[in-house]
């Protein structure tokens, strides 16, 4: 097959775009005399029609021709062709960029329509007002009166109305972000638009559509999209074509394909010529300012730039906005104004009527009053009477039981304090008992070591007799020592110093001094995890918790047994456990280790009472927790926490909830 010659096949291209271009004449020729030949209605339709002729091909003069029709619809009093010259001077400003003027006539052609009841009309220009919202970045506002629109079309089964709203549910989404929901509702309007037809739906549809996809960076499916538009086939020229080219323009930038980037910025500047569209230039050469300094020509971006400002909008952007804002709330006002006027000639009428009977009743009404004012004051004053006496009682009353409170509290407090006082008589009592025993078999035990010279021992002997001495004199320093703690802490005068101590340190010390105490009943004392780590607590007080803690766990096992100090790590607590194979405890026994009561160690160690009351109190000090654990004749564990970093009273029991180490696992 011979290839058609290039000269043939630009000669064509010339003779349909010749054609089209003459049959755009002769259609504007038609328009021109038919407006000049006609008169009154048909004058101002014929230049209504004008007027929406030249939104595409020169949107000034659309303008002008819309407030023409305007004044001649206004003259004629043609309240549907004032609704229309509103309704397309609010397009003519949109096509031309002027969009605070456009919403200006867009909003009294929407007051217009609904308070003249043009229900097609009112979502007609819903979805006009929509559009401009849009463009404005409104997406509110773009969606309620897309809304309204949509539910006017779908009484009226307008499927072509349901189509553009569908668009524009696109066109909000997408203006969210929303790319999958936008997708949804642009292919069921090109659906809807298919079946009817229309070439100018289908090509708008399809190239939000496009635009979407190049704005998401899907240049094949945005291309691909723009293959299928029917007036890209037949090369018509409209600004939504125009928005998508500058996207596809847009995205080649982005990914440094300068020559696709030309190509688009071409068929751009192609249709801002045909269009006249001071948007489409402004937009051209923004972006043809950035393919310059892409290639490294600053001159010429400077000249895109500089032709920039000829076409950049009237109203800056924020000023732009905030006028938008003022014709809405002007709008709103305008609305308002007319509701109250039509109210103030309804209550005008209606209070005519009420004059002429409250002056038939002026008279009835003033007795009335008369009597109602002297029934209200002996009322009152029966009322004032009354509010006193039932306050006079209720004092009373809150009085009493005030006075009864008072009363409970203190029998509350004198149980307490006789309980306290009872315990505290008692532990004193153990107390002297235990350190006069102790101090008494010291004494004894001495006197008769060196006080007898026939005294015959072995050497085993004497070692146990010393071994005697030892834990007498060690437990009567123990109730000594803690005696001496349990007191400043009952006068609340022993405070803790807290600082960042190594918990480590703590434990190494208490090993250190009661090794020897464990080597005597042959128990093996040893640490199984004793990492370096930092807690914020009073190191004294610690150090005597868990001396305390291992002194029990030593007085409880029994010869050969294993005493383990362990500390483990948490996120907001550390963990030191004592953990025994000794004698164990019953569950009664674990709910009132605290009470004071003490019990003989295996090798009949006598204990103060004090040491786990104590413990609790200076746990309770420094912000931690004892968790006890205990079985018969198989040990304890005797486990507490303490806080890795500072902390007050209320974030100590927030982060109580939140820390794992609580279990003894």
């Amino acid at each position: 097959m011979k290839k058609i010659p290039l000269t043939l096949l630009l000669s064509l291209c010339f003779i349909f775009s010749s054609q089209a271009n003459f049959d755009i004449q002769i259609s504007l020729d038609s328009l021109q005399k038919n407006y000049d030949k006609a008169a009154g209605h048909n004058k101002l339709n014929a230049l209504l029609n004008l007027s929406k002729y030249y939104w595409n091909t020169d949107p000034s003069l659309a303008i002008e021709k819309s407030k023409h029709a305007l004044g001649i619809a206004q003259t004629l009093e043609n309240e549907k062709s004032m609704l229309k010259a509103m309704y397309y001077l609010g397009i003519a400003y949109h096509i031309d960029n002027q969009l605070d003027n456009s919403l200006d006539y867009l909003l009294r052609a929407h007051y217009y329509s609904q308070t003249h009841n043009f229900i097609k009309e009112s979502a007609d220009v819903d979805v006009e007002l929509a559009l401009v919202y849009y463009e404005t970045n409104k997406l509110h506002k773009t969606y309620e009166h897309t809304n309204e629109a949509f539910g006017i079309y779908k009484k009226l089964e307008d499927v072509k109305g349901i189509a553009n709203c569908k668009n524009l549910f696109g066109l909000y989404y997408k203006g969210n972000k929303d790319y999958k929901r936008a997708e949804e509702y642009f292919e069921s309007a090109l659906e809807s638009a298919k079946t009817l037809n229309k070439k100018s739906l289908i090509n708008s549809i399809i190239n939000d559509l496009g635009s979407m996809y190049a704005e998401m960076g899907d240049t094949e499916k945005a291309i691909l999209t723009y293959q299928k538009d029917p007036f890209n086939k037949s090369g018509h020229a409209n600004f939504k074509r125009g928005s998508f080219e500058l996207e596809l323009a847009k995205h080649y930038l982005k990914k440094a394909e300068l020559l696709n980037a030309k190509k688009h910025l071409d068929n751009c500047y192609s249709i801002a010529i045909k269009l006249k569209s001071k948007k489409l230039f402004r937009d051209y050469y923004r972006t043809l300012a950035d393919y310059n300094l892409k290639l490294g020509n600053q001159s010429e971006s400077v000249i895109a730039f500089q032709k920039l400002l000829q076409f950049q909008d009237s109203i800056a952007n924020e000023k732009l906005s905030n006028k938008i804002e003022d014709l809405d709330s002007r709008h709103a006002m305008s609305i308002k104004n007319h509701e109250n006027q039509a109210l103030r000639d309804e209550n005008q009428k209606q209070q005519l009527k009420i004059t002429r009977q409250y002056i038939i009743g002026l008279l009835i009404l003033l007795a009335f009053i008369l009597i109602m004012f002297m029934l209200i004051i002996r009322y009152r004053n029966n009322l004032r009477d009354n509010e006193l006496l039932h306050l006079k009682n209720s004092l009373v009353h809150q009085h009493q039981e005030e006075l009864i409170e008072a009363m409970k509290r203190i029998k509350i407090s004198e149980d307490k304090l006789r309980v306290a006082n009872d315990t505290k008589d008692k532990m004193f009592s153990l107390i002297a008992h235990d350190l006069r025993g102790a101090i008494g078999n010291i004494s004894n035990g001495l006197r008769m070591y060196l006080g007898e010279e026939d005294l015959n021992l072995t050497e085993q002997d004497k070692e146990e007799f010393l071994q005697a001495l030892f834990h007498s004199s060690d437990n009567a320093y123990e109730l000594l020592e803690n005696l001496l703690f349990w007191a400043k802490n009952q006068t609340s005068t022993l405070s803790a110093n807290k600082q960042m101590v190594d918990a480590s340190s703590i434990i190494n010390s208490n090993i250190g001094l009661l090794s020897d105490l464990a080597k005597i009943k042959s128990i093996k004392l040893f640490t199984s995890k004793n990492p370096n780590i930092e807690v914020f607590v009073d190191w004294n007080m610690i150090n005597t918790v868990l001396r305390n803690l291992i002194s029990n766990a030593i007085k409880f096992t029994r010869k050969d047994g294993s005493v383990e100090i362990k500390s483990e790590l948490g996120k907001y607590f550390v963990k030191i456990s004592v953990i025994d194979d000794g004698i164990g405890m019953l569950p009664d026994q674990i709910d009132n280790i605290y009470d004071g009561k003490t019990t003989d160690g295996t090798a009949a160690e006598k204990g103060t009472g004090l040491g786990l009351t104590l413990c609790r109190d200076f746990l309770s000090k420094n912000y931690g927790k004892m968790i006890v654990s205990s079985e018969i004749d198989k040990g304890s564990t005797f486990a507490f926490i303490i806080p890795r970093r500072p902390m007050n009273q209320e974030k100590y029991l927030e982060l109580l909830e939140k820390e794992t180490l609580l279990s003894l696992d």
